[in-house]
């Protein structure tokens, strides 16, 4: 199982379906799995709750996606899950989840250090991308949505980044990744940190491959 983790705009999903298609090229199966898959509607409108605490708290179904990384670890053919179809703004109904012949699960998105599947046997890899680049990300993400500049910079400044402080405060110290990747330019994203003890052979081929990365550790 590989984790990858970063800050909101860090390139987290991009680098995902590439090290998917690494994983496929070398003849393993994968299953890759997206945090934002795993979302539920939540009344943004309520007074009872900071946005920050319904965003770090109610927004992602985390305990949903850590059924379906413990039935890929237990060898399960299959899993189920209800997944956000997001141009209804709604979980859609439960579904059937291929797990046949996967070798490799990969799970992205914000806060997936915080699922105990991962913390208990995944390789965590974290995109690093500064504050700025990552915001310029967003705008563009977003406005292609159709949101408002205003919208977009409320939501980094009322879920994302205190969201953000909080996940990273919460976090063990003592439990560093096994993989830390320089992502401010994406198309020369580079291999900052590779701790070979703690990382498979099959992972580490396919991140220096992906990467282009064969300096030293």
């Amino acid at each position: 199982m590989v984790a990858i983790d970063g800050i909101d705009g860090s390139g987290k999903s991009i680098l995902a379906d590439r090290l998917a298609k690494v994983f496929a090229a070398d003849g393993l199966g994968t299953v890759l799995f997206h945090v934002d898959d795993f979302r539920r509607p939540v009344d943004w409108a309520r007074t009872d709750r900071a946005e920050v605490d319904l965003y770090y708290d109610e927004y992602y179904d985390l305990d949903a996606l850590d059924r379906c990384l413990c039935a890929f670890q237990n060898g399960d053919g299959t899993t189920q899950a209800a997944l956000f179809d997001q141009p209804s703004g709604r979980v859609g109904p439960l579904r059937e989840i291929d797990l046949t012949g996967a070798a490799v699960a990969i799970v992205e998105g914000i806060f997936v250090r915080r699922l105990p599947a991962v913390l208990n046997s995944a390789v965590v890899m974290v995109i690093e991308t500064s504050a700025s680049e990552a915001r310029r990300r967003l705008l563009v993400r977003d406005s292609a949505k159709g949101r408002s500049q205003a919208e977009i910079a409320h939501r980094i400044a009322a879920r994302y980044v205190p969201a953000q402080d909080r996940y990273r405060a919460s976090l063990d110290p003592h439990r560093s990744p096994a993989v830390v990747i320089d992502n401010e330019r994406p198309t020369a994203a580079r291999l900052l940190s590779l701790d070979s003890a703690r990382v498979p052979p099959v992972v580490e081929r396919a991140v220096r491959r992906l990467l282009g990365w064969q300096g030293n550790r």
